[in-house]
């Protein structure tokens, strides 16, 4: 099928009413979203469509960009640009065929769940620990579910043992794309997605399309050291379709029934795939979708993207999202589309939705998303300083109240090596609304000239002290029954608490944020 005329996206309507559309319907404004039956296929989607309008019809500048902004594209002009890159977005046996190795490979059958990032991996079936994620849930794949799930595992491939190469902004990365807010969210899809469109100089000619899709031309494959796909040997836009894995689905072997993903019934569901090691190695690429670190003790340690944490984002993260950050040890930039959207100034209020797999190598242990404010400021250079103390003594007081709960709940707290996650977990959700009021009031005022902006960061830092103790207290006075040792040091450890979090020196820098002017 050719994905740029075939209806296999399947959208929800203005009206409520869902059915699958073509790209060349993009462009209606009755189309709200994409409808898929699985978070990280939803993601995928966007990506999709956004690499879509990137490698087609992108402005030449940022007055192009808000012309379509505000008049969209006539369907003559989107159908033309569609039309040229048909030849990239053919699905299906003949090659070359969408995101799949351009060479036959010679390798034994899988099961077609192979293509999803979830589905248990060999190992896990062999030892018999498909406990959470059955065996044979997705036996049957219909084609419009398989090209998501395709295009998903290639954009996040995550390693997968010897040879099996991650993806281009490595395993796992987290996507942070633009979005309205909740108020806006009846706003079409196509404006919804041109807020994550970058303006670039000129669209690509036909030629240098090998370079964008490489599932045009032979594989470059990383047997061999030194073989990588980099910006500067192929093309910028490759960022968008990255095929890092060699897949070859098997059109040959397809059955009637029930898609196990969808649940629609089609005439030939795919049953089986193939897959190589030592695809493409992609090395030096920096992905507009997505934030960048890099560690500041070496000049030269490249910028790697973030991946997917345990636990999922918190308001601790938002900053490095949102505006670039620093702490002591690593630099947080936002990504490219993140940044240019903060010059747009448009009427709307937009915010980031974040998302990821939370990787350990070929495992997939969860799927978070996020949705994060993005921060109007008048000053966002005095914002993001401020805002770097406040978050930066936050961590401070959840690793004071860490501390003193070990003090006050093992004899010998230095040899405790007990799992104090849970308590990380939900520090930063119960902490993060009094965190948000405070950055909408910052937000507002960031240099602070109102004395109700003072006001609210001595109330902020007052709420987060008397939330360490009463956590503290909740977590070692709930035992009747403890003798008259046990409470003398659970009562040094509340102490001591008291004492350390007066001490710290970050506590004094946030006091002189909220001090009032000398007249």
């Amino acid at each position: 099928m050719d994905l740029t005329t075939e209806c296999w996206i399947p959208v929800i309507k203005s009206t409520g009413q869902q059915e699958k559309v073509s790209p060349l319907q993009l462009w209606d404004d009755d189309i709200l979203d994409v409808s898929y039956p699985r978070p990280d296929f939803q993601g995928a989607a966007w990506q999709f469509l956004i690499g879509l309008l990137q490698s087609t019809v992108a402005p030449e500048d940022e007055e192009a960009w808000r012309d379509v902004w505000q008049d969209g594209i006539s369907p003559e002009h989107w159908q033309q640009a569609l039309a040229a890159i048909s030849p990239a977005m053919q699905f299906g046996a003949q090659k070359p065929a969408f995101l799949q190795s351009y060479e036959p490979l010679d390798s034994e059958n899988n099961a077609i769940s192979g293509l999803l990032i979830d589905a248990p991996g060999g190992n896990t079936l062999k030892l018999n620990k498909d406990h959470f994620i059955k065996r044979h849930c997705y036996e049957r794949m219909c084609p419009h579910c398989a090209v998501m799930a395709l295009f998903t595992v290639q954009t996040n491939s995550p390693a997968g043992g010897a040879g099996y190469r991650v993806g281009l902004r490595g395993g796992g990365p987290l996507t942070t794309l633009v979005v309205p807010e909740e108020k806006d969210s009846r706003l079409p899809l196509w404006k919804k997605l041109w807020l994550n469109v970058l303006p670039q100089e000129e669209q690509p000619a036909p030629a240098l399309y090998p370079l964008i899709f490489p599932w045009l031309a032979a594989t470059k494959t990383s047997e061999k050291a030194g073989n990588s796909v980099t910006p500067e040997n192929s093309h910028p836009l490759q960022a968008y379709w990255g095929m890092p894995r060699r897949i070859e689905i098997d059109y040959g072997k397809t059955e009637a029934g029930r898609c196990d993903l969808c649940g629609e019934h089609h005439d030939a569901c795919l049953l089986e795939m193939r897959n190589k090691n030592y695809g493409v190695q992609y090395d030096g690429w920096i992905h507009p979708l997505s934030p960048y670190r890099k560690a500041l003790k070496d000049e030269k340690a490249p910028w790697l993207s973030l991946k997917g944490q345990p636990g999922g984002l918190s308001y601790k993260d938002w900053l490095g999202l949102s505006l670039q950050s620093e702490d002591k040890f690593n630099e947080t930039r936002p990504a490219g589309v993140v940044r240019a959207q903060a010059d747009r100034r448009l009427r709307i209020k937009t915010g980031l939705w974040c998302f990821a797999y939370d990787m350990d190598n070929a495992k997939a242990r969860c799927w978070y998303q996020h949705r994060v404010p993005v921060v109007n400021t008048p000053n966002p250079q005095m914002l993001k300083a401020v805002l770097q103390d406040i978050v930066a003594f936050s961590i401070s007081g959840l690793s004071l109240l860490r501390n003193h709960l070990k003090s006050a709940l093992f004899a010998s707290p230095g040899e405790v090596k007990g799992d104090f996650s849970t308590l990380d977990i939900s520090y930063w959700p119960e902490t993060e609304g009094a965190f948000k009021q405070l950055l909408n009031i910052l937000a507002e005022d960031p240099e602070r000239a109102h004395q109700k902006t003072r006001q609210a960061i001595r109330e902020w830092e007052y709420n987060l002290q008397k939330y360490l103790f009463t956590v503290f207290d909740r977590e070692v006075f709930s035992d009747p029954d403890r003798d008259s040792a046990v409470l003398r040091r659970q009562l040094k450890a509340r102490s001591n608490l008291g004492r350390d979090y007066q001490k710290q020196k970050l506590r004094e820098e946030i006091l002189k944020l909220a001090a009032e002017p000398h007249v």
